[in-house]
Parts: structure tokens; C-alpha cells; sequence
């Protein structure tokens, strides 16, 4: 693959649809669980178009979208850690070091096969 094949995102290639997303509504939405077919229909925009803006780099609709999942797990993860802490809570220890082996798990995932890309 040459560098002329690779489409990045740009303002010039910007959807005209992509400014009337609100962005925190659309990284609840990703938080939340829906996927990135599910968003662009609750938005009213084609699927097949709003996935080709996704997944160009430095596509913005992909990072908040991966911003909106981090966010809700971290939350998540948050009230968790806090809820066990006082060592009352069983359930919550529990679920916070599956959370955290699952987390660690995609992230050595993603360091072997994307460490040394930029996107």
C-alpha cells in the first residue's frame, strides 16, 4: 500500500452531516454499548458512508467514539475501585480484576499488532 492509496481525514473531506452530531451525545452513545451502524442510523445517515468516514485515519468519529468507551469504562471502573476499597464489597473486588484483566488484555493486543503505527 502506497501513501497515495491512504484517504486521511481532513476538513476538506469532512462530511457535511459530521457538524450536526453532537459529540457528547455521541460518545455516550459509543459508552452506552450502541455500535458505529447503530449510531449512524440513530443520526439518519447511511451506513456505508458513515463507516467510510470512521475508518480513515485520524477519523474524529472513531476517536470519540473510542473516547466514549473509555470514558464509560473508566467511570465504570472508578466507582468500582472505590466501592472496594473499603474491602466491604466482594463483588466489586471481583468485577475490578476482571475489568482490569480485560483491559490489560486489549492492551497488549493492540501494542503487538499497532504499536508502531501513528493514527
Amino acid at each position: 500500500m502506497n501513501s497515495e492509496s491512504v484517504i486521511i481525514w481532513t476538513d476538506s473531506n469532512r462530511p457535511e452531516w459530521f457538524a450536526r452530531i453532537p459529540i457528547d451525545e455521541y460518545e455516550k452513545l459509543a459508552g452506552i454499548g450502541y455500535t458505529p451502524q447503530q449510531i449512524a442510523m440513530y443520526y439518519n445517515i447511511e451506513v456505508n458512508e458513515f463507516m467510510f468516514y470512521f475508518s480513515l485515519l485520524k477519523s474524529p468519529l472513531k476517536y470519540h467514539y473510542d473516547r466514549g468507551q473509555l470514558l464509560q469504562t473508566a467511570k465504570e471502573g472508578i466507582s468500582m475501585a472505590d466501592a472496594a476499597a473499603t474491602g466491604e464489597n466482594v463483588t466489586q473486588a471481583q468485577r475490578l480484576d476482571k475489568m482490569r484483566r480485560s483491559i490489560e488484555f486489549k492492551n497488549n493486543v493492540s501494542k503487538v499488532f499497532f504499536d508502531d503505527l501513528d493514527v
